[in-house]
């Protein structure tokens, strides 16, 4: 088993970035409603998503060495605060409703988040390998 105290100490930094994450996506959710009214949550999931995928381009890529401080910070950002703030299953439950109203919308949704997702996560790194060169990484 993994060293407790250390296991603790990135469990902690988990839960923190985690408690981060999951009040941006309830932040995200109201503002998308309140702007794009009750029937928006499709839209939320979708930006939240879009957002996620970019930033986790962008974020692994800037912490790609193995340094200590790297690791805690992937622990925090990556798997806490982006890792509650996408949500795969907000996104299919998003897509079994949708394939129940309309197959058209089901194959939109579900296709255009995931080839979305990855132009967002190609845009990430790609901004990233531009930060390296430019701040000699």
């Amino acid at each position: 088993m993994a060293d407790q105290p250390e296991f603790i100490k990135s469990g902690c930094l988990v839960a923190a970035g985690g408690a981060i994450g999951a009040s941006l996506r309830h932040l995200t959710n109201t503002i998308t409603i309140n702007l794009a009214g009750d029937n928006s949550l499709l839209l939320a999931t979708a930006i939240e998503n879009m957002t996620g995928s970019f930033f986790i381009g962008l974020i692994f890529s800037l912490l790609m060495t193995k340094s200590e401080l790297n690791q805690k910070l992937n622990l925090f950002l990556l798997t806490g605060v982006i890792g509650s703030y996408t949500t795969y299953s907000g996104f299919m439950t998003d897509a079994l409703y949708l394939f129940k109203e309309s197959e058209l919308l089901f194959l939109l949704y579900f296709f255009g988040q995931i080839i979305m997702g990855l132009v967002a996560v190609w845009a990430g790194i790609t901004l990233a390998s531009k930060i390296k060169k430019s701040a000699s990484f």
